[in-house]
């Protein structure tokens, strides 16, 4: 047996853009708290066919529908938990790596009519969507009195209404050009 035994998971032996894509899902993903291990990215045609007759004329479970695969095209990547004992049982851990994936316009796997919830991958097109600010209700609490504000979230950070916040602690805001001015009620 040759190199076709071994995944390989470096994120450099994808192309180009799916290397910016990939990187881009592990950011957010991290931002998130997701404990992501890239268990195979690029895939040579051996590898490829060595997976395709697992199950059917190699001993084992079947692992691949396709021996035309986006990893051979260096387009693909796969996932695991990175959680000893957890690296595919937790269904909302790739329920929660899917929805990063649609965010960034990546194909995630687990839409297929059958689900290939480790994969993901890209194509030759694929750009880097920016972020879009999302403004909704939610709850802050202050000094133990829970108030409702409207929290921006862009890129992973949250921003908070100033008038909101001067409202829920006792102060009216005012301005003097560009520079916010808090007075005590």
């Amino acid at each position: 047996m040759g190199n076709e035994t071994k995944a390989c998971r470096d994120i450099s032996a994808l192309s180009p853009v799916a290397q910016r894509a990939c990187r881009a899902f592990l950011r957010e993903c991290e931002k998130e708290g997701l404990p992501v291990l890239i268990t195979e990215t690029y895939r040579s045609q051996a590898r490829q066919d060595y997976l395709y007759a697992q199950g059917r004329t190699r001993a084992g479970k079947i692992v691949t529908w396709t021996r035309n695969s986006r990893h051979t095209g260096r387009m693909a990547w796969d996932i695991c938990k990175n959680v000893k004992g957890q690296e595919y049982a937790d269904a909302a851990f790739f329920a929660k790596c899917g929805a990063i994936a649609k965010r960034l316009g990546i194909t995630w796997g687990g839409t297929w009519d059958t689900p290939d919830k480790p994969h993901f991958e890209v194509t030759k097109d694929w750009k880097e969507k920016e972020e879009s600010e999302v403004v909704e209700k939610c709850k802050m609490i202050i000094n133990g009195k829970e108030h409702t504000v409207e929290r921006i979230l862009k890129d992973g950070t949250n921003y908070i209404k100033i008038r909101d916040v001067a409202e829920a602690i006792g102060y009216d805001v005012t301005s003097k050009g560009n520079v916010a001015v808090l007075t005590k009620k």
